[in-house]
Order: structure tokens, then sequence, then C-alpha cells
């Protein structure tokens, strides 16, 4: 990735993309650990634990009031996973010195804040871990978040097909199994994990702005310390993806909402990994992820089977996941017509404005990616974390060369796996209106 500039050494990896559009510059500290599902959730409440207090700024009121005498600077949590690799830290938006009385430099005092977030956190006095009422707080916020998922139908259809469709792989927990593992959590698992990151993980910071990365390893060195550490190096690996079936696994469930909710999994097996990764994207946008895609013009506008209909494309897993709102008596009729879209595109029934309005499509929504430092920050840390040597110049020259065989090529690969329904009133008499 010829954008990005990269300086290492055993501790700290600094990746800089630069760039003097933006009035700000952007820094995300991240704690490189590998994956452990036994561990996320004490992973989780540990990231929001950290935000809490520091030694020196013992509660949020004190951070935040720090922050705002640091010209308003924002802070965000991050909490991002890999297949076989998380990452945990915290990302600021800084002002340039040339916006500021006196030209004053504030990235070395921003710097000093989130080493106090990561390295020095308030600890309690007597346990030596982190203070209870911190972690209960947290929990209560946490549970908050899955009930709310929960109760929300659209949320909840699609994560539990998710849940469904990736069961063999032994990657999630329900969301049931989710809050019973946040109310079991102890005060001593979370610390532990704290020295996990503290004595053993790799930092890794991704930088947008006009400073030079030696430059921005510098500060990051005399903000952290040298400290000497065992540290536990992960790197990507092939993630685990789903075999077909030979019948599709179908789910339904009862629920007492207006509207039916149904999820359809399919399965490609093609990740952002692999070269058809372009051609499946073209695809996914010609199905469902565009306001003229297939499934919105046919199934919605012209069958009137389905309130909203879309597709989403999860390229860490190769598979693609269809979305319909319906009254619950149309299932059968909404589930062939979405199979007979997939058909007609494995037929090659894809015309050159579907195939053009797509390419154009993608090619406007990657573009719009150098507007904002945290879209250059998402596009480029994926793929240097699965270490795919792509800039977005790259990017949008193999979307530009896929041409309409190779999308047709992918259709013939889709298989569906998994279908979740999410059963509604009968017959119900619900206006047709958009969403």
């Amino acid at each position: 990735m010829t954008d990005i500039k990269y300086t290492g050494d055993n501790r700290i990896d600094v990746y800089r993309y630069g760039t003097d559009r933006f009035k700000t510059e952007s820094i995300s500290i991240y704690f490189s650990v590998p994956t452990v599902k036994e561990k996320s959730v004490a992973r989780s409440l540990l990231l929001s634990v950290l935000k809490r207090g520091t030694e020196r700024f013992p509660t949020q009121k004190l951070i935040n009031e720090r922050l705002d005498e640091l010209y308003a600077t924002l802070v965000n949590l991050k909490n991002q996973k890999f297949d076989n690799v998380q990452l945990l830290g915290i990302s600021a938006d800084i002002i340039y010195s040339e916006h500021i009385e006196e030209n004053k430099d504030i990235l070395p005092e921003v710097l000093d804040l989130i080493n106090q977030m990561l390295f020095c956190p308030r600890l309690d006095s007597n346990t030596g871990m982190f203070c209870e009422e911190f972690i209960n707080s947290e929990k209560e916020n946490y549970k908050s978040i899955i009930l709310s998922q929960i109760n929300e139908p659209r949320t909840y259809a699609a994560i539990r097909c998710r849940e469904e469709m990736f069961s063999s792989l032994g990657i999630t927990d329900s969301l049931e199994t989710m809050c019973q593992k946040i109310e079991d959590t102890t005060a001593s698992e979370i610390y532990d994990c704290y020295l996990e990151l503290q004595n053993s993980a790799k930092i890794l910071a991704f930088y947008v702005g006009k400073r030079e990365a030696g430059e921005v390893r510098e500060h990051l060195e005399n903000a952290f310390g040298k400290r000497e550490f065992e540290i536990v190096n992960v790197s990507a690996q092939m993630p685990k993806l789903l075999e077909n079936l030979k019948e599709p696994n179908v789910v339904v469930e009862q629920a007492d909402i207006s509207q039916g909710r149904l999820v359809m999994g399919l399965n490609c097996g093609i990740t952002w990994r692999d070269e058809e990764y372009y051609a499946t994207l073209l695809f996914n946008e010609i199905l469902g992820a565009s306001p003229i895609s297939k499934l919105m013009i046919n199934v919605r506008e012209k069958l009137s089977l389905c309130y909203e209909c879309s597709s989403v494309y999860n390229s860490s897993r190769g598979a693609i996941f269809v979305t319909t709102g319906i009254d619950s008596d149309n299932y059968e009729l909404a589930k062939s017509a979405i199979i007979e879209q997939i058909d007609d595109m494995r037929a090659g029934k894809i015309s050159e404005t579907e195939f053009s309005a797509a390419k154009k499509s993608i090619l406007n929504v990657y573009s719009a990616v150098l507007d904002s430092p945290s879209a250059i920050e998402r596009f480029y840390l994926g793929r240097i974390i699965n270490e795919i040597e792509v800039d977005i110049p790259d990017f949008l020259e193999k979307i530009q060369r896929v041409t309409l065989d190779q999308i047709i090529a992918v259709a013939k690969k889709i298989n569906l796996h998994t279908v979740f329904f999410l059963q509604g009133e009968q017959g119900g008499e619900e206006d047709f209106c958009d969403e």
C-alpha cells in the first residue's frame, strides 16, 4: 500500500496516511491481541471502564474537562475484531496548531491523556483492581445495548440469522448468552485482561494528517515511554468459512409484531482476500445494496411483497444477508421471489444499466473514503491486519476492471444456507409504506 508509511519495532507499529485535506489530525492507539472468544465480554467491559477515570483524572467528569481544555478534542473507544486479531484502543481528533492561539501543538498533551487512560487507570485502593462501581455501571450499559437489540425486530432478526448461520464455526454467542456472560464477568477477570494488554500486547497506531511517521512515533514514545515487554505477535489467518448445505437451515420464531422479518443468509465463500471479492461487491450491489437493485425494483416495487428489502455482504465470512420486512402471510412468496432474483443473475439476466449503475455506485462510495479520516482508517486498517496490499486507487481500478461474466460467475457460487423468519401477526392490515 503505497499510500501508507510505516515505522515499527518490537513494541509499537505506526501507520501513517499523509494528507493536508483536514483541519484536524486523527490518531488511534490500539492494543493488538489474539482474539479469544472467552475473553470478549471482559475485554469490552475493560475498554469501557478505562474511560471512567485515571490516576490524574479520577472521574469521567475530570477527563471530559481536560478534553475541553484541549480545544474540545474528541476521543472515542475502539473495539475491532478481524477474525483472529482483536484491536482495543482509543482514537482522538485533534485540531492543528495553526488553528490555535500562539500555534500551540496539543498532540503531546492529548497523547499524555490517552496514556493515562490506557496505562494509568484509576484502581480501587483496597482491592488493587478496577472500582466495582465503574464495573457495575458499565455492565448495565452493556446489557442495555443487548436488550435494545433483542427488542428491535429488524436488528434482532439480522443477529439471529447470523447466529444460526455461523453456529458451526463457534465464533458467536446468542444475545441471551451475552447478557449472562456480562452478569457473570468478575472484577478479577477484567483486571487480568488489563494485565494482558499491559504486559504482552503490541501497540498499533494509525495516524491521518500532515506529520511524518517518524515524528508521530517520537511523540508516542515520549508519551508512553520505552517499556520492555514480552510481546505476543499476532497476524491474520485465513478465516473460518462455511460449507454449503444440501438443504438450507430454516428457523422460524414467533413474535408479537405487526410486520414479519425475513432474513436469508447466502454462502459464497468469497472473502476480501480473494480476487473475486470485487465482483462479489458488484453482485451484492445489483442484488440488493442500491436503491435501484433487483430486490427493490422487482420484489418491493413490482410485486409489492415487502416494505423494504436490501442485502449486505459480509466479506470477512464470505456471506451475503438479504433482509426484508414483510406481511407474515407473504413469507413463501417473498422467499421465492428473492431466490428468483439470484437465479436470474446466475442465468446472466443482468442489464447493462444495472451493471453500470452498480459500478458507478461503488466507485462513488469508495472515492468518498478520502473525505473522512475515520473512513480512511477503516479502509486501510482492515487491509493492514489482513495483509492485503491494496490502496484506494488500486481498489477503484479493480472495480473498474470487473466484467459482467465475473459477476455471473460469482452468482453461480451463491448457495442459500440459512433462513430466519421472525413471524408476526398473520394477515396484517398495515399500509404499504417506505421505512
